[in-house]
């Protein structure tokens, strides 16, 4: 009688195994589209049998068991922080590229042009105040044009750097839930938890699309987080956070010390700038201290821009200045057209102006030589193929500019194309990791059915096992 009883409690307690693994499969698919979120299975055993000792057999829980792959996390991890580069760079550079104008029928290129044109039509009338105006109008025109595309290129930076100190921001809101996170580990011990560690998963993969990081899972169960391949953000129960500045770098000692400062990023004072070349700040960083700043200039480097505004100025200016108003014998030597702060090499493109006292009788068409139009035909020849003044690197004025333009246009051209086939790759290494580690409804539908089977099996055996016990009870006489 004392084995059918021991056989009931354990009919009994693989009934409630089996419920414990419907509800782990309850759970599976309730968190099915939950980000972050791997299938649980309860790891059921076969208790020892053995009629001698007294051990009834049965089921056992022994835990759960998570498809979790850590290594294809870490895929996921690693293709999200190219394609938030990608993003990052995408958005950024279309931004720079937007204040060029590839048609060159508006902007400094249309200016440019309506100049080398007002030279020309002045070189055919070298007396006539009028052509001579339309010549200050032109230049007055295209400065205006340089200074505002400098204006607008410098309020993009500062944007940029506004976006970097808001993902900064993200990257050390993030960083404080994995702390949270392992906190909570530490305190329960290391014990699983599926919902935690979905959320936990969630917020690295978010992490990886804002910068580039290396994750390490300690004994304890809590999880290390470095960034840039070093600087500690996350360690235990300890929140590195990072902070951004933008500066101009003092090492070297810089060349321009009045250019636009460049974006640093800081973790406990060390400059890790170097370090971030991934995810979307890393995409910002290259954008804002590479991109822009070979536009508009920095430290190091006085910006294409700024090249293109003195070497016009300077080149205009000194053809001017080397030849005199009029043919007649003591003429007055000429007048430069352009001004611009010289004092620093990042300046050029947003001080350009038009000197305000110039007139007309002012400019000086007649060369060295004594040419009545020399000078002006030089002007009005400076954005031909075979000029020999006003070259930068070998190229005119016009062709030099479009080679900024272009540049512009040819790295957001990359970056989207980057950011296009990104995708992909994220998509493809999800769907792998989802296949390993996501939530399958069909494979869950045939867990239930197996479970159900098993319950249904169980629950004969208590039947069976009760019927007898019945039967036996009938067979002892009743006690008077």
């Amino acid at each position: 009688m004392s084995n059918l009883f021991a056989a009931m409690g354990s009919a009994a307690n693989a009934l409630d195994v089996l419920q414990q693994a419907l509800g782990v499969v309850q759970n599976n698919v309730s968190n099915a589209s939950t980000p972050g979120y791997a299938s649980q299975q309860l790891n059921i055993e076969a208790a020892p049998f053995d009629i001698v000792s007294g051990s009834p057999g049965g089921l056992t829980a022994d835990g759960l068991h998570s498809s979790r792959d850590t290594y294809a996390d870490a895929s996921v991890q690693q293709q999200l922080q190219t394609l938030g580069l990608y993003t990052a760079q995408a958005q950024s550079t279309g931004t720079i590229q937007s204040f060029f104008d590839a048609s060159g029928t508006t902007g400094v290129s249309a200016s440019l042009n309506n100049l080398l044109t007002a030279f020309s039509s002045w070189s055919a009338s070298p007396s006539d105040a009028t052509t001579g105006q339309q010549v200050i109008s032109s230049a007055s025109a295209l400065a205006s044009s340089v200074q505002g595309l400098s204006q607008s290129l410098n309020s993009a930076a500062v944007q940029m750097n506004q976006q970097i100190g808001s993902t900064v921001d993200q990257i050390n809101s993030l960083g404080a839930q994995i702390q949270q996170y392992n906190v909570q580990t530490l305190k329960n011990g290391n014990q699983p938890d599926p919902g935690a560690a979905a959320q936990l998963e969630n917020n690295l993969e978010n992490l990886s699309q804002l910068v580039n990081l290396t994750t390490l899972t300690q004994a304890n169960g809590t999880v290390t987080v470095l960034i840039g391949g070093g600087a500690p953000l996350v360690i235990g129960d300890q929140l590195n956070s990072l902070s951004a500045g933008d500066f101009v770098n003092s090492q070297p000692p810089p060349a321009n010390p009045s250019s636009p400062p460049t974006a640093h990023i800081l973790d406990s004072g060390n400059d890790i700038t170097a370090n971030i070349t991934g995810g979307q700040l890393g995409g910002l960083l290259d954008s804002r201290n590479r991109v822009l700043a070979s536009i508009i200039g920095d430290g190091q480097q006085p910006g294409s821009l700024n090249v293109f505004a003195s070497t016009l100025a300077d080149t205009v200016n000194g053809i001017l200045e080397s030849g005199a108003v009029s043919t007649q014998a003591g003429a007055a030597s000429g007048t430069a057209l352009f001004t611009y702060d010289s004092s620093d090499a990042t300046l050029a493109a947003g001080s350009l102006a038009v000197n305000p006292a110039i007139t007309p009788g002012q400019l000086a068409p007649v060369d060295a030589s004594g040419n009545a139009n020399g000078n002006a035909n030089i002007l009005a020849s400076l954005g031909n193929a075979n000029t020999s003044q006003g070259l930068i690197g070998g190229e005119n004025l016009v062709a030099y500019f479009a080679g900024i333009a272009s540049a512009a246009g040819q790295e957001n051209q990359t970056a989207q194309s980057n950011q296009q086939l990104q995708q992909q790759v994220v998509s493809q290494v999800t769907s792998t990791r989802d296949q390993i580690s996501g939530v399958s409804l069909n494979g869950q539908a045939a867990e239930v059915l197996q479970l159900q089977r098993g319950y249904q099996a169980v629950s004969q055996v208590l039947t069976i096992i009760n019927n007898t016990v019945a039967s036996i009870l009938e067979l002892v006489p009743e006690q008077l």
